[in-house]
Order: C-alpha cells, then structure tokens, then sequence
C-alpha cells in the first residue's frame, strides 16, 4: 500500500509562489511606472508591514490624505519663548491637521505636521536675526467658538490675522504653510544625498493686487531654486468657482500661502526645505 501523502505542503508552496509573484509583479510595475516610488517604499518602508498598500496607493493612486484624518490635532508650542515680542514673520496655519508621513512618530507618538514645520522655520529664521512668531490657538477651539465647519478654516485664520496685526504693527510678512497631497516623487528633490521636501507657492487671484502677493512669491520661490534647483515647484493662480480665490492674500500685499512637501515627505525632509526657505526670506527681504 502507498505512503499516504498530504496535500498541504504543497498547496502551501503554490499559496507562498504566488504570493511572492504578485509582489515581484507590484515591485517591477512599480519601478517600471517611477523608479522613484520604488527606492522609497523598498528602502525605506519594507519595515513597515505596509509595503504592498502603501505602493498600489502611490503606483495606482493620487494618494490625497484628508485634512480630516490627522491624529495631531495640535501640537503645543515645544519653546513659547522663540515668540518674539517685535515679530517682523507671522507664521500660521490653516490647517493645522495637515501631517507628515504617519507611519514617522516623533516623541510622545506625536505625528509632525505643518505647526512642526512652522515651529521649525521660525527657530531657523530667529536664528538668522529675522524676528518670527507662529500663532498658537487652536484652530479647531476657533472653529467650534465661532460656529464654523472645517470648510471655514480659512475665515476663522483671517481672524487671527486681522488680531495679530492689531496687536504686533512691526509685523510685516505673513506666511501660511500647508503641505501638499500629491506623490512622494513629485514632492521630493535629491541634491548631494540629502533629500528636501518641495515647495508650491499658491496666490489666489479672486482680489485686486494680487500681483502683489505673487511678486513676493516670486522672489522667494527664485531664491530657493538658486539654493537648490528644483526644490521650488513655482507659483500655482488659484481662482474662479470652487476655489478659495483669495487665502486672505487681499488683507496685506504680503501675505502668501506656502505647500511644503507632501504627506509622503519625512519631518527630516521638511527639516533641510526650512533652512532654505528662512535663507530665503532672508535674503529676499533682509
């Protein structure tokens, strides 16, 4: 009589080939669609338990991470005395629940997000003698006070601008930082090994003197690419019906709105992106 012979080991062996098939399959489509896509989910997220979800989102998909589904809903001020009491920079945030790869906790499990971002450019433009400030409230206890929905977000700043040049008149330039929704390769430049976020300037044309506002735009945006060539994505016109069209950009001819890096960049990234953009505002408005 034969040996009695299960089937399982080699149904076990057909489940594990095919499993390894279809992610060679991901891998080598992947790369074949953006080399890029495939140095950053290998290298550096096959550690993450999430390598095949996270390549079909960024191969298959424009991966846009609601403003809505951020875990950091504030981040408090790491060092309230970078404040400065004569501020020439205000730096605020709309959307203060725009983060920064999740997957990347900082201290405390906090994910960073663009208050991270904006507390890190006003320690990096301090430190070039350019005196900052970043608004603190809590922009979701601004929302509920005023009984506005998310949609509003951008109101209720207006009302924090409007206080914080009543009460600071040696402010001068206002700058509003998001981060972006697109791909990790279109929000991403390598200069010498060292990678940096990049940067979209966004002027909302539905204002007179909005030429103004772009002009600042501009001069920084051409600053940064001198620094690092590429790393400005330029100046995206934003206008007409569902669009916001203004950003609050008519209250003063300074007042610009900035996307750093997309919710794919690592807080190291935006890191290296501030210390150009505060050289920058350095450089363009002394």
């Amino acid at each position: 009589m034969g040996k009695f012979k299960s089937k399982r080991p080699r149904r076990f062996k057909v489940v594990i080939f095919c499993f390894l098939f279809l992610v060679s399959f991901i891998l080598f489509f992947s790369y074949f669609v953006d080399p890029s896509v495939f140095n950053f989910y290998v290298k550096r997220q096959f550690n993450s338990g999430n390598l095949l979800s996270s390549i079909f989102k960024e191969t298959f998909s424009s991966y846009d991470q609601n403003e809505d589904d951020g875990k950091s809903v504030y981040i408090p001020d790491p060092n309230p005395l970078e404040n400065k009491d004569e501020p020439l920079v205000y730096i605020y945030n709309s959307h203060q629940k725009e983060e920064y790869y999740i997957d990347l906790k900082m201290d405390y499990g906090i994910n960073p997000s663009v208050m991270t971002a904006s507390y890190i450019l006003r320690e990096k433009l301090n430190g070039l003698g350019v005196s900052s400030m970043v608004e603190t409230t809590d922009m979701a206890d601004l929302l509920l006070e005023n009984n506005f929905n998310y949609a509003d977000s951008y109101k209720a700043s207006r009302l924090l601008l409007e206080k914080a040049i009543e009460k600071y008149p040696s402010l001068n330039y206002f700058i509003d930082l998001h981060r972006d929704s697109i791909s990790y390769s279109s929000s991403t430049i390598s200069l010498k090994d060292l990678s940096y976020a990049k940067v979209l300037f966004v002027i909302g044309v539905d204002h007179d003197g909005y030429e103004e506002n772009e002009k600042l735009a501009k001069e920084l945006s051409d600053e940064m690419n001198k620094q690092v060539l590429g790393i400005s994505r330029g100046i995206m016109r934003k206008g007409g019906p569902y669009n916001n069209g203004v950003y609050n950009q008519d209250l003063d001819s300074n007042v610009i709105l900035i996307e750093v890096g997309s919710s794919y960049n690592f807080i190291n990234e935006v890191n290296l992106t501030m210390d150009v953009l505060a050289k920058s505002i350095k450089a363009v408005i002394g």
